[in-house]
C-alpha cells in the first residue's frame, strides 16, 4: 500500500482508453465551435452567427457528457472513507459501514452491514480499457487491509 498522502491510500480513475474517448468527445466538437466562429469572422451574417451558435451548445453538451460520464468519474480509498464519483452520483462510505468488497458487473461493490450495495463505476469494464479484474486487485488489497486490521492505516 505504501505511500499514504493527506490520508488517501489510492485513486482509480476512468482507464485510458476512456479518459482518450472522453477528451475525444469534447475537443471535437469544440474545434467544430471553433471553426463556426471563424467562419463568423469571415462571413459576418445573422445565419453564420446561428450556426456558431448552434455548435457552440452542441460542444457544451457534448463537453458536459464528457465530463460528466467519464472524466469526473473516480474511486477514491482514504484512510477512514471510500469516496466512489459515479455518473448517477457521488458516495462517501465509512470503513466501519462496509462487510465485504466483490467485483460486480459496475465496477467494485462495497457491501454494507446493513445491507446495501455501493458501486464504484470507475472499475467496471465499461470505464476500464485495462481488465476489470486486474485494477480490482488493488483496490481488494487495500480494502482488504482496511477491513480486517480493525484499525485506520
Amino acid at each position: 500500500m505504501g505511500d499514504v498522502r493527506d490520508g488517501v491510500i489510492g485513486v482509480w480513475r476512468v482507464g485510458r482508453s476512456g479518459r482518450l474517448m472522453g477528451y475525444v468527445l469534447a475537443a471535437g466538437p469544440a474545434c467544430g465551435a471553433l471553426s463556426a466562429w471563424l467562419g463568423v469572422l469571415s462571413h459576418p451574417g445573422t445565419q453564420s452567427v446561428g450556426s456558431a451558435g448552434i455548435a457552440t451548445a452542441v460542444a457544451l453538451g457534448f463537453g458536459l457528457f464528457a465530463w460528466w460520464g467519464l472524466l469526473r468519474i473516480r474511486l477514491e480509498l482514504t484512510t477512514d472513507m471510500i469516496v466512489m464519483v459515479n455518473p448517477w452520483g457521488t458516495q462517501r462510505l465509512p470503513w466501519s459501514r462496509v462487510s465485504s468488497v466483490r467485483l460486480g458487473n459496475w465496477g467494485a461493490q462495497f457491501h454494507t452491514t446493513d445491507g446495501f450495495t455501493y458501486s464504484a463505476y470507475a472499475l467496471s469494464g465499461l470505464a476500464g480499457g485495462t481488465r476489470q479484474d486486474v485494477r480490482f486487485a488493488d483496490v481488494r488489497q487495500v480494502a482488504d487491509a482496511q477491513l480486517h486490521s480493525g484499525q485506520q492505516l
